[in-house]
């Protein structure tokens, strides 16, 4: 959490949301296992190229926006991103936060199942 408290106070409200988005983002790829044909070694290099690419496409809009566009603010700022981005992701994975976020994703999926008329599950989607 000194981690989040730290990075907001350096970047403020913003910046914060556009790293917790490109965490909530990666973690929905893993949940609906996007890759699952990719090999597992190499699912790792994937995640972490959407992940570095949101870091840095989020960035651009973001100092675009508040016309403060240029390099030294774009490495700046996509790395502390990135840097978020990882953190948050591990504590992620090993906490129950993990767990209850599937099961909200699961719950989600069930209704629009449910809406649609289809109530099939499909027994092979695990994060991986």
């Amino acid at each position: 959490m000194d981690t989040l408290i730290k990075f907001f106070s350096s970047y403020g409200l913003i910046l914060t949301v556009i790293a917790v988005v490109g965490i909530v983002i990666l973690g929905i790829l893993k949940y609906c296992n996007l890759f699952k044909k990719v090999e597992e070694s190499k699912r790792h290099y994937i995640y972490l190229f959407i992940s570095v690419g949101f870091s840095i496409i989020a960035t651009v809009i973001y100092l675009a926006i508040v016309k403060q566009l240029n390099i030294n603010y774009v490495l700046t700022v996509a790395a502390a991103i990135y840097a978020l981005n990882q953190t948050f992701y591990n504590i992620f994975k090993i906490t129950p936060i993990n767990t209850l976020a599937t099961k909200i994703l699961t719950f989600i999926i069930e209704l629009f199942k449910k809406k649609s008329g289809n109530v099939e599950t499909d027994p092979d989607n695990k994060q991986d």
